[in-house]
């Protein structure tokens, strides 16, 4: 467990393939329904986001090949992982949000703080190497 209190193979898994929640409720609902193959109608329902998000995230996870459609009009979408290794990951992490969601949720919203932090430190790095002088 790492200072964010969650697995390591669960916020490499978020790191590379989650960036809302939105994104990690569909990829969730996909994986607990597997029974059944899902349009972005039903998630959207289901979930109650837009249809067009819910749309987008399903052609996101699709793309990381984590869910495949059946190619129908509309498409129609099932959990899926092509790697052995994000199956393990998605388990773990379907795990950890059921017991630490606070976690999980913080984890997801840093990614882009740490981002801007980064982009911010770049200037003052600058500002500093140029003895504060612009």
């Amino acid at each position: 467990m790492s200072d964010a209190g969650l697995p390591s193979r669960v916020q490499r898994f978020i790191t590379t393939h989650i960036d809302s929640l939105e994104k990690l409720e569909v990829l969730l609902l996909l994986r607990a329904r597997t029974e059944r193959e899902w349009t972005a109608a039903a998630v959207s329902q289901e979930l109650r986001i837009t249809e067009s998000s819910a749309a987008a995230r399903l052609m996101d996870l699709t793309a990381r090949r984590l869910l495949v459609d059946n190619g129908a009009n509309p498409p129609a979408y099932r959990y899926s992982p092509a790697d052995s290794e994000d199956v393990q990951a998605v388990t773990e992490l379907a795990a950890v949000y059921g017991t630490k969601r606070v976690s999980v949720i913080s984890f997801i919203f840093s990614r882009p703080l740490d981002k801007v932090r980064g982009f911010a430190e770049a200037f003052v790095f600058k500002k500093d190497k140029d003895g504060g002088h612009g």
